[in-house]
This record gives structure tokens, sequence and C-alpha cells, in this order.
């Protein structure tokens, strides 16, 4: 292999967990193809080039090129480079890119293709011109098992051509805020639930409503109790209407997005995180969760069970049942053993799956497999 292209919608500037996937998934390419002696070029739609963090960068890398959400800009790049390099492998980095990948594919047609999806936007049947542009790839990359049965069912392509590249915690953020062993332990007077979650109406799947509602048995039991929502989006305000409905406002927080620093206080001094989705594509946040020992309730469903084992590192909810979270809230606030416990088997279970070292490790497996091109 000589060169590597990346096109992908988004790294640098958003706060999502698909920013947080590209970004890894150009370190990781970069430092590869360092050590194994390709060129890599990154062209990201969404971010300008000035946004791009130095710090998923080797040095001596280059840099990725931003393009403000220019598509034609974008898009007519991506073709010169195709036409210049003849790359090796086109790393298509969303769905929507389809037409793009058909491009690519006439343009270079020894040129290897591959696609990542990630959840929501594969929950769905897809239409004829994205199912032709992934009839182009040789491989498809997929944050879950759930996203990649998904996408077969939705767009009809072989199980066998999608390969499972699960997210990793960010090395960046991992480093600067992991908790030290000399750190003093929390004392926290007030039990806080946390959730950490995109307040989008789109996103109603998250399931905060249902901790909501599932607060005011919680507090019978622990009327000290706290709950801290992290995030924003247009369907707060419903949210807020339903806490004072629900007569938990007075024990509810919306902190709003947070910095990465707030953000990790905000898990360091939790007791316990809780995010019960329906949909959930992975759930990044649970990982975040566990880099600080913290117990996670999350939903049986979508890609959650992928990540938290029920019973060894967290637990597992259905969405709609709110009076069965309440029970479940209550037993974990009430043993403080078994919540350690499965705290300290989410930090090894993380540790021994889902760090950076092991997204890499995936990536690097990847490139070396010997396809041969789609049919």
């Amino acid at each position: 292999m000589k060169n590597v292209l990346l096109l992908l919608p988004g790294a640098f500037s958003g706060y999502g967990g698909i920013e947080m996937y590209n970004r890894l998934l150009v370190r990781a390419f970069l430092e590869l193809g360092q050590e194994r002696g390709f060129a890599v070029r990154t062209l990201i739609l969404n971010d300008g080039t000035e946004e791009v963090d130095d710090r998923y960068v080797p040095r001596g890398a280059e840099s990725p090129r931003g393009f403000r959400r220019r598509k034609a800009a974008f898009a007519t790049e991506a073709v010169r480079r195709v036409l210049i390099d003849h790359p090796d492998l086109v790393v298509i980095g969303h769905v929507h890119f389809a037409r793009l990948a058909r491009l690519v594919g006439a343009l270079a047609p020894a040129s290897r293709i591959w696609f990542v999806v990630y959840g929501i936007e594969v929950w769905h049947p897809l239409s004829l011109s994205i199912r032709r542009g992934l009839g182009r790839a040789e491989c498809v990359l997929s944050i879950s098992d759930y996203s990649r049965k998904e996408l077969s069912k939705n767009a009809g392509v072989p199980p066998e051509r999608i390969e499972l590249l699960p997210c990793a915690l960010d090395p960046v953020w991992q480093e600067q805020y992991a908790p030290r062993p000399d750190d003093a332990a929390q004392t926290n007077d007030h039990p806080t639930l946390l959730t950490v979650a995109r307040l989008a109406a789109s996103e109603r799947y998250k399931g905060v409503d249902s901790v909501l509602r599932a607060l005011p048995e919680v507090l019978q039991a622990f009327p000290n109790v706290l709950y801290d929502m992290v995030g924003d989006g247009d369907d707060r305000p419903r949210l807020e209407a339903l806490a004072r409905e629900l007569g938990v406002s007075e024990r509810v927080r919306f902190r709003g997005r947070l910095s990465s620093g707030d953000l990790a206080a905000a898990y360091r001094d939790c007791t316990l995180f809780v995010m019960p989705s329906s949909h959930e594509g992975f759930g990044i946040v649970f990982l975040e969760a566990a880099l600080f020992g913290k117990a996670s309730i999350g939903g049986r469903h979508g890609g959650t069970p992928e990540v938290i084992e029920d019973g060894v590192t967290g637990f597992l909810v259905e969405r709609e049942d709110f009076r069965g979270l309440a029970r479940v809230l209550k037993g974990i606030l009430t043993d403080a053993s078994e919540r350690g416990q499965i705290g300290f088997a989410a930090r090894a279970q993380l540790e021994a799956k889902f760090v950076y070292s092991c997204f890499a490790r995936r990536v690097g497996n990847l490139v070396e497999l010997n396809r041969k091109p789609a049919a």
C-alpha cells in the first residue's frame, strides 16, 4: 500500500460520538501510515482546517484539511486527489457520501473503498442511491454488531462484508482526566445520577424522560438524590417542563454542555451513570463513566448490550419501564459494595477492550486483510 484517502463528515468541530470516532480514525491511520510507510491524506467536510487538534496528528504526518461545510469544494478536492494520487484505499466516513463513492469507483476502479457506519443513519431502509454507493465498497466498518445487522437488513449489504470496529475511549481525554492512584477518595453527601446526552427532539430515544419519571419513586427512598443532566438541544424545554410536572425539578440540574474538564468532574462526582436508550449505536458515554469506575444503567436495546454486560459491568433495563428503572436505581444506591464491584468490572472491561490501543490495533489488522474487490 502506498497511500490512503480519508473522506470524513466531521472530526474536530463537533461534540458528538461520530466526531469522536473520526478523531480516533484519523489518528490511527496517520500512525499506521508512519509505521508502515504509506501516505495518508484526510479531507473533512464540516471542519475548518484551523480546528484540527494537533494532539491527534503525529509529528511529521500530514494534517487534515477542512472545508467548513462547503460540499462542492469538498467533493471537487476529493475527486482531484483520487485522480492525482490513485489511492490504494479510500475510506468514506458516511453513507450520505454514497454518490461520491460511486464517482471514486468510476475514476479509480483499482482503489479499495471502505465505508464507516455509526448508528441512526442506517436504522431505516436506505435509498437506491446509497445502496449503489455501498455496492462499491469492499468493506463497511460498523461501530457495533447492532448497526451491522441494521445495515445488512436495510441496505442488503452481505454480513461478511461488514467488519466491526468498535468505539474506544478518546485517548487525549483519558490522558488528561483519568483518575490517578493518589487521587483523594470521593465524598458526596448527595447520591447523584448522571446522564450525558444530546437533548434533541430527534433523539428522545436516549431515555432522559424515563429517568425523570423514575425519580419520584427513587426520591421516596433517597430524598437527597440529585439528577445531573449534561447536554443541550431543542428538547430541553420539554424535559424541563416534565421535571416540573412530576414535581422533581428541585432535584434535577440541567447543566447544559460542559467543557472537557467539567465533564470529567461530573463523571468523577456522580454516584451512578444512567442512560436507558432504546436505539444506541454503541454508547461512548458508558466508556467515559467506566474510566471513573462508575456503574452504568443502559437500555436493553441497540448496541448498549455490547458495552454493558448486565449484572457484571452495569445493568440493562427496558426503555419505557420507568418503574423497573426505579427499582434498579434504588437497589444500586442501597448497596455501595455491589456498586463498587460493578464499577471496578466496568473499568477492567474498558482497559481490556475499549481503549485506543485496541482500536488502533483493529485498524491495523483490517488494513492487513487481503480482500478481493467487491463484485
